[in-house]
């Protein structure tokens, strides 16, 4: 019977599969992980992440041009009287005329195309039976993926009771967390593998984070009648500050449940020789050590990465984790707390600064699970978010020309950006049009002002960058189907609230969000905010955001940490603090950076403002991405 039902819902395809194939998809998950077989398991997590609309969004454009006629099968199609007056015929010459113009552009877009087979088959499991073969073609494409990245999969498990209910009834249903780690610090030496967090304190988590956002709402929209009343105002800040100590408790919640792997997140290190070399002699000794102790290729990989990490994991978590490795083996756990500790002060001998540096760490999060703040797990880290590991794997086959040492490289000169388009946050527009006018003046900046669908298409998706700021995320202009059709070539930054929160309609669907729809049209990159955000805060973060990733109309700007903010906000006015003693760009050899995911960090880490609802909302989604245009790639 069981068999019967795995072939009934193989025979279909994906995107027409509905909850039933996600959760039985999570139930065999579970038994293969309960039956130790790791690596079955982590096939049934990989497909569940797919089950949904994926496919639609991301074949529209093929789907477009399979069925858009060509000119052979008009003039074929036309009566002779047609085709003998054709020439005369102005109507129908435009048409021909418009048909030879698109076969150009597609033309001309085939020398960028995909491998052969990998946009018809970018399901690369559709034809898989057994989990066994499954894991091959999984061990197969994350071999293939860059040497520099780790990719971590994080899947919420197995619950029946979801499978019809509400989203908010999903969100904060009670479930255990799949941590896969398809890329760790000894890829591809050593294969995938994966653990399973269980803890009850996980059910409060989920029901808590299910209601942020709502409650966050609640906080801040305030009747503007009363908003000038002072017990309102005082009400207002007595209100903001306990939510962000509700949601500062939340984050530790989650850090805690996850420790003591929160060191599964870390990236690799950046490779110097004395880098190498101490990895090197370090994952001997770990090999040694497993060898001697008859230790499987589970607890090698966690050993592993552990050492490799270790001067990041505190002294009480290395205890924890050598008493969750060794099984309850005193002499063996005893063992590894000292190598731990050893480890971890030869690292810290190590004074390189480089040998502190990491690659980004590429994110593959369950729709269920993507409103967690994952990224303060580590907040020095690079991160990246995508939904599936076949995103992942289209994205990284589509831009393979422009990725190196693990990022996507652009060199982004000019842009284009849609600023406060319905002219109703006067504020908010005022202070980003000083922005640009003075950091991007040679940018095409459209303020105040609705871009039409065409300017989107032709012009705004065409650009190295585009920067929309405003309500949401700017899918009120353009639908996403219309997205889906085109190309979008640049780095894009939605600055808006929930800009890049996923969605739920109705019973259980598939998630959306407006970067599923970027990402459908092969955008490498989208900043967004997983929440929404005070007006100020946003600009304030944006600005810095852009300002370090952006090369500015000349070099005699201040930098953007150099201004007086307090004159900015009011007044949209960019002045120096000590208007006597001015400082400029070219005295600040390290204020812009390169890597995209890295300015995210500092955003994480509180650097640009420390409020915790204001720092932990930004994310990257997509390829990690360099801009070669302020800095070159150090490696």
């Amino acid at each position: 019977m069981e068999l019967m039902d795995s072939l009934l819902l193989s025979s279909y395809h994906n995107a027409d599969l509905g909850p039933e194939a996600k959760e039985n998809n999570l139930l065999k998950a579970d038994e293969e992980y309960r039956n130790n077989r790791l690596d079955h398991s982590i096939y049934y997590q990989v497909r569940a992440q797919f089950h949904s609309t994926d496919l639609r969004y991301l074949s529209e454009l093929e789907q477009l041009d399979h069925f858009r006629p060509n000119i052979k099968d008009l003039l074929a199609n036309a009566s002779g009287k047609e085709q003998k007056d054709y020439k005369r015929n102005k109507f129908f010459q435009n048409i021909l005329v418009n048909l030879k113009d698109e076969k150009r552009c597609r033309n001309k877009n085939k020398k960028r195309s995909l491998p052969t087979g990998s946009m018809t088959k970018f399901d690369f499991l559709e034809d898989i039976r057994q989990p066994s073969d499954g894991w091959e073609r999984i061990t197969d494409i994350c071999r293939q993926l860059p040497n520099e990245w780790c990719v971590i999969q994080l899947t919420k498990s197995y619950n029946p009771s979801t499978t019809y209910s509400l989203y908010n009834e999903i969100a904060s249903s009670k479930g255990s967390i799949y941590l896969a780690m398809l890329r760790h610090c000894r890829s591809p030496e050593l294969e995938p593998t994966c653990l399973k967090v269980t803890n009850e304190r996980l059910v409060e988590v989920f029901q808590e984070y299910s209601t942020l956002v709502e409650r966050f709402r609640r906080v801040v929209n305030v009747d503007p009648i009363l908003a000038k009343n002072k017990e309102t105002k005082r009400k207002y800040w007595v209100d903001l500050h306990e939510f962000g100590k509700v949601l500062e408790k939340l984050i530790a919640d989650l850090r805690e449940i996850i420790l003591p792997y929160a060191f599964l997140f870390l990236g690799k290190r950046y490779a110097t020789k004395s880098v190498t070399k101490l990895s090197q002699q370090i994952f001997r000794e770990v090999d040694e050590f497993c060898e001697q102790h008859k230790w499987n290729q589970h607890q090698r990989i966690i050993l592993s990465q552990a050492a490799y990490h270790a001067n990041h994991i505190k002294k009480a978590d290395i205890a924890v984790l050598s008493w969750k490795l060794a099984s309850d083996n005193e002499e063996a756990m005893q063992l590894v707390e000292d190598l731990l500790n050893k480890w971890s002060q030869n690292w810290e001998e190590l004074k390189e600064l480089s040998s502190h540096k990491r690659f980004p760490t590429i994110l593959i999060v369950d729709e269920r699970l993507d409103h967690f703040h994952w990224e303060q797990l580590a907040t020095t880290q690079e991160f990246s978010r995508v939904k599936s590991l076949h995103l992942l794997w289209r994205l990284y086959q589509w831009h393979k020309p422009n990725i190196h040492h693990g990022y996507y490289t652009v060199n982004i000169e000019s842009g284009i950006s849609v600023i406060n388009p319905d002219g109703d946050l006067p504020n908010s527009g005022r202070r980003l049009r000083g922005f640009f006018e003075y950091w991007l003046g040679h940018w095409r900046n459209m303020f105040e002002t609705v871009p039409t669908e065409d300017v989107i298409v032709k012009e705004v998706f065409k650009s190295k960058c585009f920067v929309y700021a405003g309500h949401g995320s700017g899918l009120q202009y353009i639908s996403g189907r219309t997205i889906c059709r085109c190309r979008v070539e640049g780095i894009v930054f939605l600055f808006g609230c929930d800009s890049t929160k996923i969605l739920g309609t109705g019973l259980h669907s598939a998630l959306y969000g407006s970067h599923d729809y970027y990402h459908g049209a092969l955008c490498p990159t989208i900043v967004g905010t997983l929440m929404p955000a005070l007006d100020s805060n946003i600009d304030n973060i944006s600005s810095s955001i852009l300002s370090k990733f952006l090369a500015p109309s000349h070099r005699k700007v201040m930098p953007w940490s150099e201004i007086d903010t307090v004159t900015w906000v009011k007044k949209g006015l960019v002045q120096a603090q000590d208007e006597s003693n001015p400082q400029y760009l070219d005295q600040y050899a390290d204020y812009q950076m390169g890597s995209l995911p890295a300015i995210i960090s500092r955003v994480q880490q509180g650097l640009i403002d420390p409020v915790i609802f204001n720092c932990c909302i930004y994310v990257c989604r997509g390829l990690p991405a360099w801009n070669l245009s302020v800095q070159k790639m150090p490696f």
